[in-house]
C-alpha cells in the first residue's frame, strides 16, 4: 500500500509544480492563469492527502509516531513543506512563492524514495524514549521554516537584479572566470593524474568526469574569491543572481542524479546480499548430504535470529550502562553464543549497533533466498540460482553511471556539474522573465526574517537543548562529535549570526539572503553527511 501511496504523492507533486510554472506565463488574473493555479493547488491538495495517509498507516502499524527513520524523516518533513505551502497560498496571498514551494515538495518527496520504506516495529534501544517526539519533531518544524526562509532569499536574489545596469563586461568577465576557473582546475587535476596521484584506477570518459567533479571542487572557492576583485564595474546585483541560480541547479541535478544512482546502487547491494545469503544455504545443504530438508533449513535460520537477539540484548545493556561494554560485562548474554569468539571489546555502541545492522540483513535475505529457492532444495539446484544472480549482479554494474570504487564521488560532482549546466541555462533565460512577477524585495526579506525568527528557537530548542539531553540519557555524554551534532551546530551558528547581524543592522539585502540560502544548505548537508559518513545518527 505505502509504495502506491507515495507514487501517487511523487507524480501529484511534480503535476502540481508543472502546472503552476504553467501559469506563470499568463497574465495574472487571466482565465488560463487561475485555471492552472487552480488545478496546482488541486494537485498538491491530492499529494498533500497521499503522503498524510501514508504517514498515518506507517503510525498505526508501528504504534508511534514515524520519525525514527531517514525516509520517515523525509516523508514528515515534506508534510511540514506543504502545510507552509497552504500558509502560503492562502494566509499570505503569494500565489508566486506558493509556486516557488512546489518544487521543494517533489524534490523533498524524491529524496526520502532513495531511502528504504521498511517498517520498523522494534526501535533500537536507544531510540525507545519520549525524547524521539521532542527532538526530531522540533527539528523537523525547524528546518521546514528554514526551507521557506531559502526560497525567500533565493527569490530574492533574482529580484534584485538590475538588468539595465549591467553591462556586458560583467556578464562577460563572470562566465569568463568561472570558465578559467574550471579549466585551472581540470587541468590541475589531470597533472596529478598524470603524476599518479588522484584517479588512478579511472580511464577514458570516467577519467574526464571525474577531473571535471575535481575540478569543480577547486573551481568553486577560487571563483568566489577572485569574482569581486575581477567582475569590476556596477554589477547590479548579478552576483547574486549566479550564486542563487547555480544553488538551485546544482541541488535539482545532485539530487535528481543521486535517486538514479540509489536505485542502482541498492540493487546491486540487495543482489550481492542475496548471493551471500544463497552460500551460507548451499553450504549448509552441503552439510546435510547435498539436500537442505525443512527441518534443518528451518534451524539454520532460528540460530540466526538467536545471534540478532543475542546482540539486541547487547544493545540494551549497553543503554543501561551508558559506557563500552567490557567482555566482563558482556559474559552473561553471550554465554553459549558463537559471537563470544567473533567480537572485539571494549564493544562501544556503534560496533553493536553495526553488527545488528550486518545480522538483520543477513536474516532477512536468507529468508528471502529460502522462499525463492523453496524447500527441499539441492546443493546443484542452488548453485544455478546463484549462477543466474551473479549474472544479473554483472549486467546491472556493467550500466552503473558511476561504478563503484575509491573515486566515484568525484565522478558523481563531475556528472552532477554536467547536468547542472543546462538546468542553470534554463533557469538563467526564464529569470528576466520572472522578475515583475516576483513580489517585492521587502515582502521576501521580511518572509526571510520571520521565518528564521521563527525557526531558530525550535530548531535550537529540539536539534541542540532535546538533542543533548536525549544523548546523555541514552549514550551517557551530552554530545559526541557525530557528523550530525557537528552539522546542526554549523546550521545554528549559520542562523545564529545571520540574526545577530540582521538585529545590529550590518547585513541587509544579498548578504542576508545568502546567509538564509546557507542555512538551509547547510541543514541539507548535514543530513546527506549523516547518511554518508554514518555515526552514531544512522539509523535509516
Amino acid at each position: 500500500m505505502e509504495p502506491v501511496l507515495y507514487k501517487i504523492t511523487l507524480w501529484t507533486f511534480f503535476s502540481g509544480m508543472i502546472a503552476h510554472f504553467a501559469s506563470l506565463y499568463p497574465k495574472e488574473g487571466d482565465k488560463k492563469s487561475r485555471i492552472l493555479i487552480g488545478l496546482g493547488v488541486t494537485l498538491i491538495a491530492a499529494g498533500f492527502a497521499s503522503v498524510t495517509v501514508a504517514i498515518i498507516i506507517r503510525w498505526v502499524a508501528q504504534g508511534r509516531v514515524p520519525i525514527s527513520s531517514s525516509y520517515e524523516y523525509l516523508s514528515v518533513l515534506t508534510w511540514c513543506v506543504a502545510v507552509l505551502y497552504f500558509f502560503v497560498m492562502y494566509k499570505l496571498r503569494s500565489l508566486f512563492i506558493g509556486a516557488c514551494l512546489s518544487p521543494a515538495l517533489f524534490l523533498s518527496i524524491v529524496f526520502a524514495g532513495l531511502y528504504p520504506m521498511r517498517l520498523e516495529m522494534t526501535l533500537v534501544p536507544a531510540l525507545q524514549s519520549y525524547w524521539l517526539k521532542i527532538h526530531v519533531s522540533m527539528t523537523i518544524v525547524g528546518e521546514a521554516v528554514f526551507a521557506l526562509a531559502f526560497v525567500a532569499g533565493i527569490l530574492y536574489l533574482v529580484k534584485n537584479v538590475r538588468w539595465n545596469e549591467i553591462s556586458r563586461g560583467v556578464k562577460a568577465r563572470s562566465f569568463n572566470l568561472l570558465l578559467v576557473s574550471l579549466a585551472v582546475g581540470l587541468a590541475g587535476i589531470l597533472g596529478l593524474h598524470a603524476a599518479g596521484v588522484v584517479l588512478l584506477e579511472l580511464s577514458g570518459l570516467n577519467l574526464f568526469v571525474g577531473a571535471l567533479g575535481g575540478a569543480l571542487m577547486v573551481a568553486l572557492p577560487v571563483y568566489v574569491l577572485l569574482w569581486r576583485k575581477l567582475v569590476n564595474g556596477n554589477t547590479g546585483g548579478f552576483g547574486g543572481l549566479i550564486f542563487a541560480l547555480t544553488v538551485l541547479a546544482m541541488m535539482i541535478s545532485g539530487m535528481g542524479l543521486a535517486s538514479v544512482q540509489d536505485r542502482s546502487r541498492t540493487r546491486l547491494e540487495g543482489l550481492s546480499h542475496d548471493i551471500q545469503a544463497l552460500d551460507q544455504i548451499a553450504h549448509e545443504a552441503e552439510r546435510n548430504g547435498g539436500t537442505l530438508e525443512a527441518p534443518a533449513l528451518l534451524a539454520f535460520i532460528n540460530g540466526r535470529k538467536q545471534g540478532l537477539a543475542t546482540v539486541i540484548e547487547l544493545e540494551q545493556l549497553q543503554a543501561e550502562r551508558k559506557h563500552s561494554l567490557t567482555a566482563q560485562e558482556a559474559a552473561e548474554v553471550l554465554r553459549g553464543s558463537d559471537l563470544a569468539t567473533q567480537l572485539q571489546f571494549p564493544l562501544s555502541l556503534g560496533e553493536i549497533r553495526e553488527q545488528r545492522q550486518t545480522l538483520q540483513l543477513e536474516v532477512d535475505h536468507i529468508q528471502a533466498m529460502a522462499e525463492f529457492s523453496g524447500v527441499p532444495v539441492s546443493f546443484q539446484h542452488l548453485q544455478g540460482l546463484r549462477s543466474g544472480l551473479i549474472q544479473e549482479y554483472r549486467q546491472v554494474f556493467s550500466s552503473d553511471l558511476i561504478p563503484q570504487h575509491e573515486s566515484s564521488e568525484a565522478i558523481f560532482m563531475g556528472y552532477m556539474l554536467l547536468f547542472a549546466i543546462p538546468i542553470f541555462a534554463i533557469f538563467y533565460l526564464l529569470a528576466r522573465k520572472m522578475q515583475d512577477k516576483i513580489p517585492e524585495l521587502e515582502v521576501l526579506d521580511s518572509l526571510a526574517y520571520r521565518t528564521v525568527s521563527l525557526g531558530f528557537p525550535i530548531f535550537t530548542f529540539g536539534a541542540l537543548i532535546a538533542g543533548a539531553i536525549w544523548a546523555h540519557y541514552a549514550w551517557g555524554k551530552w554530545w559526541s562529535n557525530d557528523p550530525k551534532e557537528m552539522g546542526s551546530l554549523i546550521v545554528w551558528l549559520t542562523f545564529l549570526i545571520y540574526l545577530h547581524s540582521r538585529y545590529v543592522r550590518r547585513w541587509s539585502g544579498n548578504q542576508a539572503a545568502v546567509a538564509a540560502i546557507l542555512g538551509f544548505l547547510f541543514a541539507m548537508l548535514s543530513f546527506v553527511g549523516n547518511s554518508v559518513l554514518g555515526g552514531l545518527h544512522a539509523y535509516g
